[in-house]
């Protein structure tokens, strides 16, 4: 199987021959590596590349290693000799050491030779303006430098076939060295993807040092959700219950905040957060149908957003998740919930209070759920189950697994039935105060967290009107309609 190759980069040109472009057949002189570096990452590419069915020698400056070390280097399978006799007795060259420490190598040593660094800058190299591999080229111009390797972990090359899967990006000016270390990284059970020149290289290195950039956007949209609806529960049922229901302030409210307040809001946000990423494809279907093209861009936002969904996915999932499980210990018949459990019976004792008897009515209640808690109920669990096999169905090994249709199935019909379900659960909860709920001017929130989807619904159903639903298809299959607008102004022209 061919690396992938990026279009948008083409290597430097670099006089070859046919004949040197070709890999040296399988047998000692095409499967000798040597490994610079005795440390935790080195000896992992040792031990896979052993495994892999590579020769293996790792050089050090000094054979006076610690007893405990060589026993560590000794159980990769690869054997210890000095860097001289390793790069010597090996075309290829995995540089498994600092950026800071590169000139402590035999540099005569390493010309012509394929140089696979797997380094990632420190704090000292960080702001450099060039790479950590286009300073090793500039070290060795003889060299065929290669990047590669270096967003992979001693775990992920331990663990065999765990993460087989992983791509690793590879950045170099050589075909030969691509060729080479393509081929390396095939061997040792990942999936190389070719980036192109080795300029590139600045990027590959910056891939191990992000941190959540992808999930930024959705974090943040969720956290102001989220802060949002919990500072108006935070109003509606602790302040304003005081200031329009209790005569004497009541103290006792305010332990709410801690779960009952937090539930709530858990609820409110995922079912809103459900209905922005099916929200965002309604309004994508709307700007295709009125530019009549799929090749026009999108806004930056609108873009932004559709990216951002898987990661709203899966957070929303989080908040649905912690929401089923909080609501086990609320929802309980201890907590006499009329709306939820079937009417108690009330029995008549006589309680003694004080020394003296009196008679009081005790309410029974029973542990079954009436109609409207069994519904409720089902439609939560349902509505949690289908979010789970979306969350499951977005992972990377399972997608892989996956056919088009079966993956658009989970995440569009699945989906839509989780929205309508969790809607339908959320309805069932406020039906006789969904509209009239409106303390200090404060809707509750089972009436906003049913804004998007409501909004996602009539969108939905727009979009499936048969004359709709027919152009939007012939636009996503690549046809280029008339834009709407200048249709309109053909038959305004015509009249």
């Amino acid at each position: 199987m061919p690396a992938h190759r990026n279009p948008a980069f083409s290597a430097d040109p670099v006089t070859e021959t046919p004949a040197d472009l070709e890999m040296t057949p399988p047998g000692v002189e095409g499967r000798r590596l040597c490994v610079l570096g005795s440390g935790d990452f080195g000896r992992a590419i040792a031990r896979r590349a052993v495994l892999s069915g590579f020769a293996v020698k790792i050089g050090t400056r000094s054979k006076e290693k610690q007893e405990d070390l060589l026993r560590l280097i000794e159980a990769t399978g690869a054997s210890v000799t000095t860097q001289a006799d390793a790069i010597n007795s090996s075309e290829l060259v995995v540089v498994c050491i600092s950026r800071r420490f590169y000139d402590s190598l035999p540099l005569q040593l390493l010309a012509n030779k394929v140089l696979i660094d797997v380094s990632n800058p420190d704090d000292a190299v960080r702001k450099s303006p060039i790479s950590n591999a286009e300073y090793l080229q500039q070290l060795v111009p003889s060299a065929l430098v290669v990047k590669a390797l270096n967003i992979l972990s001693a775990y992920s090359l331990e663990t065999g076939g765990m993460q087989g899967s992983k791509e690793v990006p590879i950045a170099t000016d050589s075909d030969i060295g691509r060729a080479k270390v393509t081929q390396l990284v095939r061997d040792m059970g990942f999936t190389p993807v070719d980036l192109g020149p080795l300029r590139q290289s600045r990027y590959i290195e910056a891939v191990p040092m992000e941190f959540f950039n992808s999930w930024r956007g959705a974090f943040i949209v969720v956290s102001v959700l989220f802060l949002v609806g919990y500072v108006l529960n935070f109003i509606k049922f602790q302040l304003c219950h005081n200031m329009t229901k209790n005569k004497t302030w009541d103290w006792s409210v305010f332990k709410q905040i801690l779960m009952t307040n937090f539930n709530r809001n858990l609820g409110v946000v995922a079912l809103t957060t459900l209905g922005a990423i099916y929200l965002a494809g309604i309004i994508a279907g709307f700007m295709q149908l009125y530019r009549g093209t799929k090749y026009s861009r999108f806004p930056r936002w609108l873009d932004n957003w559709l990216r951002m969904r898987k990661q709203l996915g899966l957070l929303m999932l989080a908040m649905g998740a912690t929401h089923g499980c909080m609501s086990l210990g609320i929802y309980h018949p201890h907590h006499q919930y009329d709306w939820l459990f079937e009417p108690p019976k009330t029995i008549r004792a006589e309680v003694k209070i004080n020394g003296t008897f009196e008679i009081q009515e005790i309410p029974l209640w029973r542990h079954d759920p009436n109609w409207r808690g069994e519904v409720f109920l089902t439609l939560g669990a349902v509505t949690l189950c289908l979010l789970a096999i979306l969350g499951i169905a977005s992972l990377p090994s399972v997608t892989d697994r996956l056919t088009w249709r079966e993956f658009a199935f989970i995440q569009s019909k699945l989906g839509w039935t989780a929205l309508v379900a969790g809607s339908l659960h959320n309805l069932v909860l406020g039906w006789d105060y969904m509209l009239k709920a409106y303390d200090c001017y404060f809707p509750t929130g089972l009436q906003y967290a049913l804004y998007l989807p409501l909004l996602c619904l009539i969108g939905k159903l727009v979009l499936l009107v048969p004359r709709v639903n027919r152009r939007l298809m012939d636009i996503r299959s690549g046809e280029v309609k008339q834009p709407l607008r200048r249709a309109a102004r053909k038959r305004v022209s015509a009249a």
